[in-house]
């Protein structure tokens, strides 16, 4: 069980004191024991040589006896010579001498044992000394020529005072000066050190919840726990000033990686567009020039009308398919969208014609392997394109970086299909791969392997938030100098849900 420090302090304190004025009680009350036991034996030794300046050779002065002043402090007395016999029949002891009653037989109780006091008197003249008795003494009475008898004698209770009735006397009153002693004790420890250190307590406690800012009442005196408190609220001020600094340093820090991060997605979206932009060109440039011999030819007025409408019907088929480069080329801008049904064949289609260009100038083969009636998923077209383009082009990168190992040369090989769990889209390529110890951050932002000045590395983790925003996966798999295979795992769409509307959304 757990007691607070008060509660601690004022035990101890109780504990204390009742050791303290229970021992000061018990040095007193025998220290008041001894003293009346002097008292009793001074009067004692009066009482014996009163009586034995009565004795004559005419024998012992009663009345002389019977004035004697210290009766009063006697509650019950006998007085006897030394002839005491005892029966040979019964055993019983009587007086056969003198036989003196002092005080009277009025106050004795009922059921007096007379014999026990006589023997006790028998016994104290054969030894010469004190014997107890029923509840008083018996001791001897001398003359010159020997012992002359004995006194038996009980004194009244209130002189009568021993050790325990001296300790019942005083220590109700040592209990109250306990008690009294106890409070103003705890009270004088409560304002002078409870309260301070209860209050350092509380301050720590809220300075350990954040509360920075907290300061407390400085006592108005000069010690240790005054200084204490002032300590702390000096060391108050000194961690929030330490907080503010730093919370200002990391919205600083903060903002300069933002900023960074966003000058690395420009530099990566640039260099995108870079790749892009060869691809553009030679897929506009390759039909731009048959279209421009065929308006060369269309200027000459001998053209044959079957010749004319054949270059007519060759320029028709090459705008078409510089609009359709144009178009595929929209389909991967950037654009707040909605979430709907995405056809991963066709997003795989359009990222393949944007890559293959630079594929055949760096003699990569490129396999597609899409599987029929893969169904739709639910997302935004462009930003799975994106993530598409991306592994492609990282692929790429990663066999114009490092050539391979195959024997049958560098390969790319992109497949979709479907499974109960979701539909997959995986790119694999047979380059360097990623050694084992990088695997796991190589979705990190700004981490990259690629040499100094190629990669940002923001690829993978781009196409990772895409993942994320889509609630899918982005599954990575590798085995150095042989593959590497990152896979686009969408799960599989729940018929009782509702599609997600708003970009901010994320799809099922």
């Amino acid at each position: 069980m757990r007691h607070s420090l008060r509660f601690r302090a004022l035990l101890l304190v109780f504990v204390s004191n009742s050791v303290v004025f229970g021992a000061l009680g018990v040095v007193l009350a025998r220290e008041q024991a001894a003293a009346s036991r002097h008292t009793e034996e001074g009067w004692t030794e009066d009482l014996v040589a009163t009586i034995e300046s009565t004795l004559a050779p005419e024998g012992l002065k009663v009345a002389s006896i019977l004035r004697w002043n210290s009766w009063r402090l006697i509650a019950d007395a006998i007085l006897v010579d030394q002839h005491l016999t005892i029966s040979a029949l019964t055993g019983a002891i009587r007086a056969s001498g003198i036989d003196l009653n002092p005080v009277g037989v009025v106050g004795r109780p009922a059921g007096f044992e007379r014999e026990q006091a006589l023997r006790a008197i028998q016994a104290a003249i054969r030894s010469g000394g004190s014997v107890p008795a029923l509840g008083g003494r018996a001791v001897p009475i001398r003359v010159k020529q020997g012992v002359w008898g004995g006194l038996w004698y009980r004194a009244k209770p209130s002189q009568a005072v021993g050790y325990r009735a001296v300790l019942r006397r005083v220590l109700p009153w040592f209990g109250l000066s306990t008690v009294l002693l106890t409070g103003a004790t705890f009270l004088a420890l409560r304002r002078l050190v409870l309260d301070p250190v209860s209050q350092l307590a509380e301050g720590a406690r809220r300075m350990h919840a954040g509360e920075f800012g907290v300061r407390l009442a400085v006592p108005g005196r000069r010690d240790e726990l005054a200084e204490l408190v002032r300590s702390f609220n000096e060391m108050s001020a000194t961690v929030q000033s330490f907080n503010a600094r730093l919370s200002e340093e990391v919205r600083i820090a903060t903002e300069k990686a933002r900023a960074a991060e966003a000058a690395a997605m420009r530099e990566r979206r640039l260099a995108a567009m870079g790749e892009l932009a060869a691809g553009i060109a030679h897929e506009i440039n390759n039909p731009l020039g048959g279209l421009q011999n065929a308006v060369e030819d269309l200027r000459r007025p001998e053209l044959a009308k079957e010749r004319r409408a054949q270059y007519l019907d060759l320029l028709a088929r090459g705008l078409a398919r510089i609009g359709e480069t144009v178009n595929r080329l929209r389909r991967f801008t950037p654009r707040e969208a909605p979430f709907e049904p995405v056809d991963l064949a066709a997003v795989a289609q359009d990222a393949i014609e944007l890559v293959q260009h630079r594929a055949r100038r760096l003699g990569v083969a490129l396999v597609v392997r899409l599987e029929p009636r893969v169904p739709a998923v639910n997302g935004v077209r462009n930003d799975i394109g994106q993530a598409v383009l991306n592994l492609l082009v990282n692929a790429l990168d990663a066999l114009e970086q490092e050539s391979t190992r195959a024997a049958s040369g560098p390969r790319l090989e992109l497949t979709l299909y479907a499974t109960e769990a979701g539909v997959s889209l995986a790119v694999r390529d047979n380059g360097p791969g990623v050694e084992p110890a990088l695997l796991g951050k190589i979705g990190d932002l700004f981490f990259t392997t690629k040499e100094v000045g190629r990669g940002t590395g923001l690829g993978l983790a781009l196409v990772h938030a895409t993942m994320q925003h889509h609630g899918g996966q982005l599954r990575i798999e590798s085995e150095p100098h042989h593959f590497f295979r990152a896979e686009l795992f969408f799960p599989a769409r729940r018929p009782s849900a509702p599609a997600a509307a708003g970009g901010g959304e994320t799809g099922p």
